[in-house]
């Protein structure tokens, strides 16, 4: 009866991985929904400058740089299934109530802190998750595909923001995103299932699972790498449609429906190139992307006669490699030596603080950039923090370790 259950467990994986793709669709689109607002609605009616706008988009990122670790050690010991379940909660309050809220930019602020911490567990919890379900030899392509589902809901989250807002309201339009969100948390209340590892001996406690997962120094070059994607992944999604509104003169929901091919690139990209890396190893795959993303953007910036069709083949290209890195660095993290079945969480967690340290801080001094130098300086912005972030993965050793 146990070996029965073990196989229907198995199978049931693809049941899981298909809610936590809906769960992070939902969670990323109510997040990224901000972004067509960021100047068009929060900028002009409210006089707020841009870095103070990107708020929206960074604030998920500041609750993570305290909580993503003791995220990822709570993930180890309450399981991924209610780990997700308690970021649904949070995403159903923080960006649900955001119809409610919306003529106050403060209020929507207190509310974004809420629902990010949403995205810190699905972040904390991608690699765990598709570990325990799929198994460490193939968990690179899974975390690809989880990855991917976050950019592609907040490339979803742009383009249809852009097309509602101003047929529907802004209020009308979040009110369709709690809708959403409300739904998919039930389901995943009722039909998530949890498959953690059983640990035989006593667990050591948090200190000694973070000094055992942070032991080598490329673990900490990799969270510094994670700090310089994370923070230009955020930034550049709010700051295309911007861009291109304003150098190509599009109406901004054109402008939006572009830009917003951009994450989903990124998401197409992160579901089918992670793939790659079970032969040409995670590193050496993901410096070939940040390459090749680096030479696309220095065409984009050089370029500066784009029509729509050429705008939307950059938009695509750029994205497809972007994030690919990123989701890559996340597997280097959980292979490094020290980290273990029992408490790849601690490992996940720490990755996350790394990503959010970037997400929070990068688009505020990004956005200080854009302020004082204008465009040119958010195109200069964005080259500079993935070139270093290039630099970063350069130094890590990547160094295969068996999950025990």
């Amino acid at each position: 009866m146990a070996q029965d259950n073990e196989m229907q467990l198995d199978g049931y994986r693809w049941v899981m991985l298909v809610l936590f793709l809906l769960l992070s669709l939902v969670l990323w689109i109510a997040w990224f929904a901000q972004a067509p607002l960021l100047e068009e609605y929060w900028g002009k009616v409210f006089h707020l400058s841009a870095a103070t706008t990107n708020l929206l988009l960074s604030l998920p990122g500041l609750l993570a740089i305290f909580l993503g670790v003791s995220t990822g050690r709570w993930t180890d010991v309450l399981g991924t299934k209610n780990m997700l379940g308690i970021g649904a909660v949070c995403g159903l309050v923080g960006f649900g109530l955001r119809p409610f809220f919306i003529t106050s930019f403060w209020s929507n602020a207190v509310l974004t802190v809420i629902g990010g911490y949403s995205i810190c567990c699905l972040t904390a919890c991608l690699a765990p998750l598709m570990i325990q379900w799929f198994g460490h030899e193939s968990a690179h392509t899974y975390i690809g595909i989880g990855a991917g589902s976050f950019f592609i809901g907040g490339g979803l989250g742009i383009i249809i923001t852009a097309a509602l807002a101003g047929p529907l309201g802004i209020k009308n339009t979040f009110l369709i995103y709690s809708v959403l969100i409300l739904i998919v948390a039930a389901l995943w209340w009722i039909l998530g299932r949890g498959k953690e590892v059983e640990s035989r001996a006593e667990k050591p406690g948090f200190a000694d699972e973070f000094k055992n997962v942070m032991q080598t120094p490329s673990a900490w070059v990799n969270l510094l790498f994670a700090v310089f994607l994370g923070g230009a992944t955020v930034f550049t999604m709010g700051f295309l449609p911007m861009q291109m509104a304003v150098a190509y003169k599009l109406p901004h929901a054109l402008a939006g429906t572009i830009a917003g091919l951009f994450p989903i690139a990124m998401g197409a990209g992160l579901i089918f190139l992670p793939g790659l890396a079970g032969r040409w190893g995670k590193k050496n795959t993901a410096l070939i992307m940040l390459i090749i993303t680096l030479a696309v953007w220095i065409i984009y910036m050089s370029t500066h006669n784009w029509g729509v069709g050429g705008l939307i083949i950059a938009a695509i290209i750029f994205g497809l490699f972007f994030e690919v890195p990123w989701a890559l660095g996340m597997a280097i993290q959980e292979s490094l030596p020290g980290v273990t079945a029992t408490n790849m969480g601690v490992a996940g967690g720490a990755y996350t603080v790394g990503t959010n340290v970037g997400v929070f801080l990068l688009p505020l001094l990004m956005g200080g950039v854009v302020d004082k130098y204008k465009l040119a300086g958010g195109m200069w912005a964005v080259l500079i923090v993935y070139l270093l972030g290039l630099i970063a993965l350069l130094i890590v050793r990547e160094k295969n370790v068996s999950m025990t």
